[in-house]
């Protein structure tokens, strides 16, 4: 059975038996103006695929069939592709572009664009529906990126997740055996870079009679939070929410230029397929950074020889610079609530209340690697009986448990941050990632150019001119901010 189905299964088999509801309103609250008899259809926009869109279609058919129906609600659960497309076709809609859908009721969103949604005055402050006992039912930090303004809350956490580093445990002890790196190494970038570039060295001289085929050690899925967590660990904001600016910090942004562009251009690091887990599963990588929630992609075997060679699993701590302080990604959209009638406006903040409660949020969390959003969650048997259950299970099930054991640390434990945005912020993520990733992709090119002609590693380096290519880089990122009437500061 496909393993996203055969999850989407076990996830409708657990729901099934769990009866338990959140009320509408909360006590204090004015009177419902719901009617059974004269039910509401709340439209619900997501981006969710595969295995967690067959759990939200299995909550939603359970919710209209329970709650729902008592109360006289019914969730119309829409797929809208990507969290990009559907962002675009969020922002259509609230500024009534012609063509557009009608504003849902409820939808998924990130901080950034729940702030650019509510400054179009389509949004609901969420407060008038959840009381402080409320509130306090979720991980405060969870909560948070949801909240503007003092106290605003723009939307619902439904669950989260982190990144960590991802290795093909197979090669790695491989590689590990014949140089002597160990895991350590893989605590830091530097240690990475040195990494990647014995890897590198290691495989090109398995085939000595073809110069520079060596391969890439690395990718990294989201660049843009590659930049803004690194920033974060070197003690900068770069998405600086509390002052509505961008913070470029040259001494930061070089580091991590030198590492990415580098990596890049040498052949150290790369990018291939969609997204790591395919270069994974083609053998072009050995180890990828990415989302917690992708524990259930990571690939049991790799195609070698035209066979498929099976492959084991390793999952370690989101690495850090040396001297930085060791500091996580923490991401998820929430949902938010359009402004519309009370009817449906009540409507969707009930199945919003159902649906992160535990009973219905931990199996959807658990589908691949998110993180329930109560704090209860944690603490209870349906939670630990679960992940006990996926420690025991098939390799896919195996993975996604090992994920869970340091998603939890770093979440709970540790150091994780999301960065708090402001009016263009969705923007600069963008200018961020598209403006190094472009210039890295150049870098590649030309060192192929200068590999054919049988330079030296050092030789290329010194044709790239880092220096030059970091100024560049910086001065497109200003370049674009400023057409954007972004406010920036330089340190």
């Amino acid at each position: 059975m496909n393993k996203r189905i055969k999850a989407g299964c076990l996830i409708l088999s657990m729901l099934i038996v769990l009866t338990a509801c959140s009320s509408g309103l909360t006590s204090g609250q004015k009177k419902s103006v719901l009617d059974p008899k004269n039910p509401v259809s709340i439209t619900l926009w997501h981006y969710y695929v595969g295995a967690n869109k067959i759990a939200l279609e299995t909550a939603v058919e359970q919710f209209n069939k329970s709650i729902g129906l008592e109360k006289g609600v019914i969730v119309n659960a829409v797929a809208k592709g990507s969290i990009a497309e559907l962002e675009k076709a969020v922002t259509d809609s609230a500024k009534g572009v012609i063509n557009s859908d009608p504003m849902p009721d409820l939808f998924s969103s990130y901080p950034d664009k729940a702030l650019e949604i509510d400054q179009l005055g389509k949004i609901c402050d969420l407060n008038d529906y959840f009381s402080e006992d409320d509130q306090k039912r979720y991980v405060a930090e969870f909560l948070n990126d949801g909240k503007f303004d003092g106290n605003r809350l723009l939307s619902i956490p439904i669950v989260k997740s982190t990144e960590l580093l991802y290795v093909n445990d197979t090669a790695w002890n491989d590689f590990a055996a014949a140089t002597g790196f160990n895991r350590q190494d893989l605590t830091t970038w530097e240690g990475i870079y040195q990494v990647a570039k014995a890897y590198y060295q290691w495989t090109d001289a398995q085939t000595p009679e073809t110069a520079w085929d060596g391969k890439s050690f690395m990718g990294v899925d989201s660049v843009g939070n590659f930049i803004i967590i690194a920033n974060k660990q070197l003690g900068v904001e770069i998405i600086d929410g509390k002052n509505e600016q961008t913070v470029l910090n040259h001494e930061a942004l070089k580091k991590i230029f030198d590492f990415y562009y580098g990596g890049m251009s040498l052949g150290y690091l790369n990018a291939i397929g969609k997204f790591r887990s395919d270069d994974i599963k083609a053998g072009d990588l050995a180890a990828y950074v990415g989302s917690s929630s992708g524990a259930a992609y990571f690939p049991t075997w790799i195609e070698k020889n035209n066979a498929q060679s099976p492959i084991d699993f390793l999952a370690l701590a989101y690495p850090v610079f040396k001297n930085g302080t060791a500091t996580a990604i923490q991401q998820g959209a929430g949902m938010s609530v359009a402004k519309s009638t009370p009817e449906n406006q009540e409507g969707a903040v009930l199945f919003l209340k159902w649906f992160t409660a535990q009973e219905q949020n931990i199996p959807f969390a658990m589908t691949t690697g998110y993180l329930p959003v109560e704090t209860d969650a944690y603490t209870n048997t349906e939670f630990n009986t679960s992940l006990e259950s996926l420690r025991t299970g098939d390799s896919t099930e195996k993975n996604v448990a090992a994920v869970y054991d340091i998603a939890l640390n770093q979440i709970m434990k540790s150091n994780t941050y999301a960065s708090k945005p402001f009016n263009g912020s969705y923007n600069v993520r963008t200018i961020l990632e598209k403006s190094l990733t472009d210039i890295a992709k150049q870098g590649s090119q030309q060192t192929a150019i200068l590999k054919e002609q049988g330079m030296s590693e050092q030789e290329i380096l010194e044709n790239l001119n880092m220096n030059a290519r970091f100024d560049e880089w910086l001065a497109s990122i200003q370049t674009q901010l400023e057409s954007l009437e972004i406010s920036y500061v330089e340190e």
